[in-house]
């Protein structure tokens, strides 16, 4: 088994480039700034009390990123914590003795929040990913089992005329020709079929120990409550292996939910078992695609909303029953009020309140069950509203 010194030696390898990205944060404070390029420099000065500084140094970054908007938070604070996060597992390797459990977890638990937290720096962008996927690689974490529930293998059947809706068109995987000419161009959703056949999610992620195995760790961040609209919607950091046992098996007490979460950014590895469909490829810009995850247990829902990019939304485990508006329709869904809630409507599709929302009695409704292997292409300011109706995993693809 590897020591201390041995781990140290390999994540000290990025110290170099880890240095010159000090560039990257040239307003940041003189203090901050000499006690990190002194402990990169000197690590031999890495000791306990280096430890409470670093922190000291994140915990005050931390402070600073959530003052105001946050797309409006200056870049250089969130590459300090990048920055300082990688430092602090120099120094959280080097001050301890042995490699033990509860170390490997904290370590960990300082990549994910600098991941989360940080933003990647442009001298080396997969910094903390790269060093998680070489503590994954040494396999120091022993590996718990929770028994499979067998609610994502209902058989799910619902008569789409029970919502007086349209069913959605399905076909089977089209030419690139056809599917822009036909749904792109007339911006018309369609369920797409064995497109994504060869994706080895759809046999790995059937077992939710995959996941406690490969990242069972890590720290995401869970949406807990019904939907985003509820006053007591919150959401709180935990381990996936947590969010697994606490909210995945259990149906009683408060929905957990990992919604539009960028998983495979923080976690590479699962990125492995997807393959971006070629459809994406009908971009206007240059930008990267957005690949989100959305996982989570039956009766999770995203409310009636709309986006405003194309979005391609493919199913891997369970089901999820789909309902669909057009654009056109947007006076007869009661859009909030609040600035932040334009985008999503007041109405639950499933049992809509016509007394207190009668003009969507004259709403068009779409309608569709997305099934393991399915894609649904959703056009831009589309609305939809999605429920879960087993165990689900599903993973969005995001593109202007």
């Amino acid at each position: 088994m590897l020591t201390n010194s041995e781990i140290f030696k390999k994540l000290e390898e990025f110290k170099s480039v880890v240095f010159d990205s000090l560039e990257e944060v040239g307003d940041l404070d003189g203090t901050c700034k000499s006690l990190i390029q002194e402990y990169l420099t000197e690590t031999e000065l890495l000791n306990p009390m280096a430890i409470v500084k670093i922190q000291a140094i994140i915990d005050y970054m931390y402070e600073q990123v959530n003052i105001g908007n946050w797309k409006e938070v200056k870049l250089y604070l969130r590459k300090t914590i990048t920055i300082a996060s990688y430092l602090l597992l120099l120094a959280k390797t080097k001050c301890t003795k042995e490699i033990t459990e509860c170390l490997v977890k904290d370590m960990y638990k300082v990549i994910d929040f600098g991941i989360m937290f940080g933003c990647p720096v442009d001298e080396e962008p997969d910094l903390l990913q790269k060093c998680a996927s070489y503590l994954n690689s040494l396999g120091l974490l022993p590996h718990s089992t929770t028994e499979m529930s067998n609610q994502s293998e209902e058989i799910v059947n619902i008569d789409s005329n029970k919502y007086n809706a349209h069913v959605v068109e399905a076909i089977e995987c089209p030419s690139m020709e056809h599917f822009y000419k036909n749904y792109i161009v007339a911006e018309k959703p369609v369920v797409l079929k064995n497109c994504i056949n060869h994706w080895p999610a759809l046999t790995k992620w059937k077992d939710q120990n995959y996941f406690i195995k490969l990242a069972g760790p890590r720290t995401v961040s869970i949406e807990i409550g019904r939907d985003y609209t509820e006053a007591e919607w919150t959401q709180k950091l935990m381990t996936i292996e947590e969010f697994i046992k606490n909210f995945i098996f259990q149906s009683n007490g408060s929905t957990g939910y990992l919604a539009q979460y960028q998983l495979f950014e923080q976690i590479p590895e699962l990125k492995e078992d997807i393959i971006e469909p070629e459809y994406c490829c009908f971009s206007e810009k240059d930008d990267p695609v957005d690949v989100m995850a959305w996982y989570g247990p039956k009766g999770t829902i995203s409310p009636l909303h709309h986006d405003s990019k194309k979005n391609l939304l493919t199913q891997v485990v369970g089901e999820k029953q789909i309902f669909l508006f057009s654009p056109q329709d947007s006076e007869y869904l009661y859009p909030h009020d609040h600035e932040l809630l334009h985008n999503t409507s007041k109405v639950d599709p499933r049992h809509p309140d016509l007394l207190k929302y009668p003009k969507y009695k004259d709403a068009k409704v779409y309608y569709c069950v997305l099934s393991p292997g399915q894609m649904l292409y959703i056009p831009p300011k589309w609305w939809h509203f999605v429920e879960s109706l087993s165990i689900s995993f599903s993973v969005s693809f995001w593109w202007n």
